[in-house]
Parts: C-alpha cells; sequence; structure tokens
C-alpha cells in the first residue's frame, strides 16, 4: 500500500471515526477535569490568600516589639517617671510621636491601647488605661498568654473587625507591665475575603470550634442547619459535587475554619448551554478538514515518494552522478528545503570521509605529543639521578648533595596531581630548599627548623611555607652580606597551630609593611604600583584561608634593618586523608 493510501485510510480510522464517536464522551471528561481542576485553583487562590493574612498579622504584631524595644515606653509602663508632669511630658515628647509613625505605616489599625499592669502608672485616656477597664471575658482569653505570644479574637459577633491582645515585659521580662491591645478595622478581613474570590455568587464561612458562625456574602447559597453539619463534616480542603463547590482551611490565628461555597451551575452554566453548539461545530470543522488534509497529503506525498525512489537507486560508489533536480515549483517549502539539503549532502559525503581519515592521523599525532611531555619529567630525574651517582663516586658530596636536594625539590613540583599534601612533606621541601641556597651563600646563612607539633597528621595546601621561605632569602640573605639566620618554629594548641618564620635580615620599610597588613586583613586593594611585590605571600594567605576556614590567616611584622617575622595562624578543624595527600 502506498503512503498516499496509507495517510488517507489512517485518517479516516484513526481520526475521523474515533472523534465522532467518542468526541462527545471526550467532552464530559473534559468537564469533569475542568471541575477538579477549577476547585483545586480556586483552593491555590485561597491559601495565597491565606498567606497574604498571614503577612499582614505579622506585619501588625511587629508593632507590639517597637513598644516592647522602645525605652520610653517600657519605662513608661514601669512608673520610672515619678510626677504627673514628667509623665506628660515624655508622653507627649516620645511616646505619641510613635503613636502617630506606628497609624501611618499601619493604616488598618483603629485603636492602639495599653492597659497598665501597674497601679501608680500614669493614665492618659486612649493610651494608657488603667486594667480594670479591661473586659473580664477578654480578660480570661489573655491570662495565660506567654511571652512572646499574642492572640486574635473578633471585637464582636456582628463586624469583622479583630483585636490583638499581647503583654509588654519590662527590659528584663521578669514582670507584665502593660496589656496591648490593637483594634484593626474590618477591611483587612475583607481584603482577605476579596483575594480568596468570595465575591459574586461565592460565600464565606468562619467557623469557630465553638459559638456561632460567620457568614459573609451569602450571594446565593441556600445556608441552613443541614448546611452546617455538612460543612463541620467537612475534612478534605476542597470537593465539588453536581451542586456545590467547597473550599476551606484553618486559620490558626482566629481559632476558625474558612469555608469558601459556590453552586456548580453558576460557574459551568455557560459551558453546559454551549456544548450542543460545540459539537455541531467539531462536526463540521473535521468535514472541512478532511477536505483540506486530503488536497495536501496528495501534494506532500507525491514529492515525497519521488524523493524516496531517487534515494533507493542510490550507489556508493558513485554519489555524485545521482543527484536529482531541484523541485522548482515547490523549493522554498521544507520538502524543498529538503530536496536542496540532500544534493547537498551528497556532495559533501566524499569530503567527510576524507576529513574522518585526517582527524584520526591528528589524533594519533596529538596522543604522541602526550607520550613525549610524559617523558620530559622522568628524563629531567634520571638525568639529576645520574649526576648525584657519579658525584658520589667521585667522593664529590657537595655536587651529590645539591643534585638530591634540586631532585626531590622538583619531583615535589611537578609530579604530584594533588593540591594537598602534610605539613612534614612542606617542611622537607622547605629543608631542601634552604640547603641549596647554603650551599650558595655558605656562611651568610644559616638557619634552624624547631618543629613541636605532630606534622605527619597536619593536612595543608601545596606550596604555603616555600615562597615564605623564598622571600627571607631573597629579600634577607641576598640583599645584605652580613650573616642571616632564618628560624622555622612550629607549635599547637588546643584551638590553633602556630607556624613562626623569622630572619634578621633588611626588614621591610614601615610604608610597604602597612599596605601589605591591610592587604593580609583584606581592607584594602592593591593598586597598579602597590602590587609589584607580595604576590606570593597574598596568595599563600588567600589558600590558607580558604583551605582550612574559621580564623586561619597570616600575619607579619617587621622593622628595617633588623629583620621580619611572618606567623602562620592555622584553626584546627581536618586531619590529614591517606587518599587525597600525595605521600
Amino acid at each position: 500500500m502506498s503512503i498516499m493510501r496509507k495517510m488517507i485510510f489512517g485518517y479516516v480510522i484513526l481520526i475521523f471515526i474515533p472523534v465522532i464517536v467518542f468526541g462527545y464522551l471526550y467532552y464530559s471528561q473534559i468537564y469533569n477535569n475542568l471541575t477538579k481542576q477549577f476547585v483545586e485553583s480556586r483552593q491555590k487562590i485561597l491559601e495565597q490568600a491565606y498567606a497574604n493574612l498571614k503577612t499582614d498579622f505579622t506585619r501588625i504584631q511587629s508593632v507590639q516589639r517597637m513598644l516592647q524595644y522602645n525605652p520610653y515606653v517600657t519605662d513608661y509602663l514601669d512608673g520610672i517617671y515619678q510626677t504627673d508632669a514628667e509623665n506628660v511630658y515624655v508622653f507627649l515628647r516620645y511616646i505619641r510621636p510613635l503613636y502617630t509613625q506606628l497609624f501611618f505605616a499601619h493604616p488598618e489599625i483603629k485603636s492602639i491601647e495599653i492597659y497598665n499592669m501597674k497601679d501608680d502608672v500614669f493614665p492618659i485616656p486612649d493610651h494608657f488605661l488603667d486594667r480594670s477597664q479591661l473586659d473580664p471575658q477578654r480578660e480570661e482569653i489573655v491570662r495565660d498568654l506567654k511571652a512572646g505570644s499574642g492572640i486574635w479574637v473578633f471585637a464582636d459577633s456582628n463586624t469583622s473587625e479583630l483585636i490583638y491582645y499581647q503583654y509588654l515585659y519590662n527590659t528584663q521580662y521578669t514582670e507584665r507591665i502593660g496589656l496591648l491591645e490593637m483594634r484593626v478595622s474590618s477591611r483587612l478581613i475583607a481584603d482577605f475575603y476579596k483575594g480568596a474570590g468570595v465575591e459574586g455568587n461565592w460565600a464565606a464561612v468562619l467557623l469557630p470550634k465553638e459559638g456561632e458562625p460567620r457568614i459573609a456574602n451569602i450571594g446565593g447559597i441556600n445556608f441552613n442547619e443541614k448546611t452546617l453539619r455538612q460543612l463541620q463534616a467537612e475534612e478534605s480542603p476542597f470537593s465539588i459535587d453536581r451542586k456545590t463547590i467547597i473550599n476551606q482551611l484553618e486559620i490558626d490565628e482566629l481559632g476558625v475554619r474558612l469555608f469558601v461555597i459556590g453552586e456548580v451551575h453558576s460557574v459551568f452554566q455557560s459551558i453546559k448551554q454551549r456544548e450542543q453548539v460545540m459539537v455541531m461545530i467539531i462536526v463540521l470543522l473535521l468535514l472541512v478538514l478532511s477536505v483540506t488534509y486530503y488536497m495536501l497529503a496528495t501534494n506532500i506525498t507525491k514529492r515525497i515518494l519521488r524523493l524516496a525512489r531517487h534515494m533507493r537507486n542510490l550507489d556508493d560508489e558513485n554519489l555524485k552522478q545521482r543527484m536529482i533536480k531541484h523541485d522548482r515549483l515547490n523549493s522554498n517549502d521544507e520538502i524543498g528545503f529538503l530536496t536542496e539539503t540532500y544534493n547537498t549532502m551528497l556532495q559533501r559525503m566524499d569530503e567527510l570521509i576524507n576529513n574522518v581519515h585526517r582527524a584520526e592521523l591528528r589524533n594519533k599525532e596529538a596522543a604522541y605529543k602526550v607520550l613525549q611531555a610524559q617523558i620530559k619529567p622522568h628524563f629531567l630525574y634520571n638525568t639529576l639521578e645520574t649526576i648525584r651517582m657519579i658525584a658520589e663516586s667521585n667522593n664529590d658530596k657537595e655536587v651529590a648533595d645539591i643534585s638530591f636536594w634540586f631532585g626531590r625539590l622538583m619531583r615535589y613540583s611537578l609530579t604530584s596531581e594533588q593540591d594537598v599534601t602534610v605539613l612534614e612533606k612542606e617542611i622537607e621541601m622547605v629543608t631542601f630548599y634552604l640547603n641549596i641556597h647554603q650551599m650558595r651563600l655558605q656562611s651568610r646563612l644559616t638557619y634552624e627548623i624547631d618543629v613541636a607539633v605532630n606534622a605527619d597528621s597536619i593536612a595543608c595546601p601545596r606550596f604555603i611555607l616555600q615562597p615564605l621561605i623564598e622571600n627571607s632569602v631573597i629579600h634577607g640573605a641576598s640583599a645584605i652580606i652580613r650573616p642571616v639566620h632564618i628560624r622555622l618554629h612550629a607549635s599547637e594548641d588546643e584551638r590553633e597551630i602556630r607556624i613562626v618564620l623569622q630572619d634578621n635580615g633588611n626588614g621591610i620599610s614601615a610604608e610597604k609593611l602597612a599596605v601589605i597588613q591591610s592587604r593580609l586583613s583584606g581592607h584594602h586593594v592593591a593598586t597598579e604600583a602597590q602590587s609589584e611585590g607580595g604576590v606570593g605571600l597574598m596568595n599563600v594567605n588567600e589558600r590558607i584561608k580558604s583551605f582550612f576556614g574559621g580564623d586561619s590567616r597570616i600575619e607579619i611584622s617587621s622593622e628595617p634593618g633588623k629583620g621580619t617575622s611572618l606567623w602562620i595562624f592555622i584553626t584546627k578543624r581536618m586531619e590529614a586523608n591517606d587518599e587525597n595527600i600525595d605521600g
């Protein structure tokens, strides 16, 4: 069967008939999914509105912290001010402006009143009230409030105004000195209802654990005892049946459950009315599309079949003689582009075969160069070892020693693939380095190494001591004629390891020393002129901080003409890992 017949037969069997037969059932399935998605999206909207409400609660509750941490308010409530004049002055001068600021920042707050817990506090109407004026029922509610916690209650059963209570304490938090009462306008709950989509035919019910339910925007909902029992028995966050959609969540701050209720027919009424019209439109569209599809399929399949026939006739031995001509009538569409690309592909195949061959040759050459690079370090080590052996056979101990030391330094510098070593290995390399320079400078250079730590178990980055010793040699021993002594001392306590490098060389000028100290502490960015020296020192400092963390650092002191001292402080936090250390 040709591709043309297959496309027509497949269209009728696999598309046209299933759409007609199962279209209406599929639409019903979509309707059910749509209702489910709708109720889930309503639940997300409700949760988002509640998240915004909690944010508003937190913002309003922050007023208590502003009052609690205001010394004038706590002193006023604690009875610090002795005379009425002093109380009035403090209130007018410091407290009332704070109230004004709070009302401006929180426009939903209607009033802020504080009930005095002490008898000798000067009362001010609408601001500082005697605790005897507190409603006994409210006093019972707030009696057991703990420090740092408050409670939200409704002002009464007829409005959506809220009241927030929280105690204020003295500065030591040992005694209650006031009870904060903030009345919040009903706009807060109204905005929450609006954000939750409670408008039009949607109703909101606040169901407390005890007491009568609060109903907002009853809309077209028939709310009665049966509806109340249904809500009380509802456990799922959202539900939907043929008549009613219910979304709910717990508002912990108010101790209530919120139910948002709507009627199904009011939401999906327009969809039901258009159901039959949509089915008829689908049938007509299928008929029109069938004719259009047949015309397009005929045009496309003929050109594809022509290209396929040509591809079947390809011969691997001579591709260029088998190229087909361009489709001049439809050269700008995808099939025309495919034909043109096919012709270009045939021309490029021989070139690609040659390129692959050349790439294989280049890979072999690169592998040879890698092997050659691996041989060079080994040749250097072998040469140095040969020099050492010849020197020993000739009883030239100095040449043998310096060849041995230099060979160990080169092997340590070039062959390790790890960035981590142990302090003992670093000190050993420093010893080799100093031996070489001592051989060069003779009596002008002496050194002393005193290690009072378990150096073979202290992990550290490679090359943290050698750059510092190199500075002591170059700027100390090599810069002056008199003898120079370099001392390396390592010690530790329970908290850190200290490594001290000292020399009695030429020292550092005060101006340059200040710049280096500032850069080590991270408080100074070096200019181009200042960055000529100290690169190795700064590099070691940054590597020590990064590797050891904590308070690890380098400190430096120097006196011109008398020498330089370096301290490396390493915060203890890790042990050497044999698998990660180049032994």
